[in-house]
């Protein structure tokens, strides 16, 4: 095992290269082409399906249990929604995108440069002064005058647009950037394959990665229908409070903390409600390794679990999350100790996973029952 320091050194390593891929969702291609790069010499197969998921497998005993871990890899965006004569881009939203976090942002459009522009104060009235734009009211600047310009450069209509803002070392063990969600629990699945290198394991294992998980799951429900494994474990980031703008919610997840287990997560109608057998079958696997973890639960967020429990009739789940504060931004921040908490924790889950029993619905059910 690599000392701590070590390790921590070697996320942020792994971390910084990955975020500095830009991939949203439906243009994850960087990002998957280096995963499979990096994930073939630790497995038996690697392979992407036609959507762009990756699925790289150590193989077991035949007849062995098979487990899917899996993480996305697709950050929010936009795409050029239309190219005006003066050359100004326009944009639509892919994911959670917030439009008072865009203007006089750099961005990159399809492999160029730009920014988004913003309205110089001299400029603005006084009564606009402290108003927030809507996404309508934002436009992307290639500094060209012309829609043929535009045109020149190979900019068109559906490409990509991703806010510039690369992954910064803070004090100690934090990191801010963009794309940490998701590409902190892609560096997770990453150690994992290479801590499990030349182990035998007795289970067949799949390292799974998924694309479209800001615009609907897509990519796990394709996944997860077709691979059909016995337990699935989901991993992701989610988000944290604790900052002065949410110190009064009732939410307690912290950055620094530990992994999180959220026992209930959703977003309407689509959610994860993780059943008790599950989440003591977590809890006990991060006190045997003595990963630090915590417990929340909110009515807002949602990750590829939701799709995952609900696939080919219903597949058993776990899900481990890491905390990050500033979701959807281009500072999101992550504590690297929760990511070493994360990794520990989902490693004994592979090693040792809950049986079906461990699992079961009515496990305990004496608990439940009125006197």
């Amino acid at each position: 095992m690599q000392p701590y320091t070590d390790l921590l050194d070697a996320l942020r390593t792994d971390l910084a290269e990955l975020t500095s891929l830009h991939a949203p969702s439906g243009a994850e291609q960087p990002v998957i082409a280096r995963l499979r790069d990096l994930f073939a010499p630790l497995v038996d197969a690697v392979s992407v399906d036609h959507m762009g998921n990756i699925n790289a497998t150590r193989e077991g005993p035949p007849g062995a249990q098979h487990i899917v871990v899996s993480a996305h890899a697709d950050e929010i965006g936009a795409l050029v929604a239309s190219i005006e004569p003066d050359g100004f881009l326009r944009l639509l939203p892919i994911g959670g995108v917030q439009p008072r976090l865009l203007e006089g942002r750099a961005v990159w459009v399809g492999g160029r440069p730009g920014v988004i522009g913003a309205r110089s104060g001299h400029l603005t009235p006084r009564t606009e002064h402290g108003q927030g734009l809507s996404l309508a009211d934002l436009y992307v600047d290639l500094g060209v005058d012309s829609a043929a310009e535009v045109e020149a450069l190979g900019v068109g209509v559906g490409d990509p647009v991703v806010v510039l803002s690369e992954l910064r070392a803070l004090a100690g063990s934090r990191v801010a950037g963009k794309g940490i969600d998701n590409r902190a629990s892609c560096v997770l699945l990453l150690h994992l394959l290479r801590r499990l290198q030349g182990r035998t394991l007795s289970r067949r294992l799949t390292a799974l990665v998924t694309v479209q998980e800001e615009v609907g799951l897509r990519g796990a429900e394709v996944a997860y229908a077709r691979l059909r494994p016995d337990l699935a474990i989901v991993v992701d980031t989610f988000p944290a409070a604790g900052t002065p703008d949410t110190r009064h919610l009732a939410y307690t997840a912290r950055i620094g903390q530990g992994a999180l287990i959220t026992p209930a997560s959703g977003a309407g109608d689509v959610g994860f409600l993780i059943p008790r057998a599950a989440r003591d079958a977590m809890i006990a696997a991060a006190q045997r390794v003595g990963a630090p973890y915590q417990l929340a639960v909110t009515g807002g967020g949602v990750t590829d679990a939701a799709a995952a429990h609900l696939a080919a009739g219903g597949i058993p789940t776990l899900e481990v999350k890491i905390p990050r504060r500033y979701s959807h931004s281009p500072v999101e921040l992550l504590d690297l100790r929760d990511l070493a908490a994360a990794l520990t924790l989902v490693e004994e889950l592979v090693l040792r996973p809950p049986t079906g029993e461990d699992l079961s619905f009515l496990k305990d059910v004496e608990l439940f029952q009125q006197e």
